[in-house]
């Protein structure tokens, strides 16, 4: 496994890029895509390095559960860390569905 001490800084102003296409980062070279595409890999492999066998909490049955933790808003507190629960695939997929429609609402209506 590949560790990387890095704090990325990926320049966005022209010339050295810009919002929408940021310059691979000034300490490694390491580009923002293969950076984005890390951290999805690693999300990925805490949800399932973390599942386990158990009774999903929202619809009772004995299933693999995975962990589900929604992703921290603009509006939390930075050091405010959202719950974990650990739930079945249905489950799991409705709790996302649910969030996002949450957050997309809030979004909408703060537009308003």
């Amino acid at each position: 496994m590949k560790v990387s001490l890095c704090k990325h800084s990926f320049p966005c102003l022209p010339p050295n890029g810009s919002i929408f296409r940021p310059d691979p980062c000034v300490g490694c070279g390491i580009t923002y895509d293969q950076h984005q595409a890390e951290l999805l890999a690693q999300e990925e492999a805490l949800i399932v390095g973390s599942s386990r066998d158990g009774q999903c909490p929202d619809c009772g049955k004995s299933r693999r559960l995975y962990r589900f933790q929604p992703p921290a808003q603009p509006w939390h507190d930075p050091d405010y860390e959202p719950p974990v629960t650990f739930l079945c695939n249905d489950c799991y997929n409705a709790a996302v569905d649910a969030h996002n429609a949450l957050v997309n609402g809030l979004f909408e209506e703060a537009a308003r």
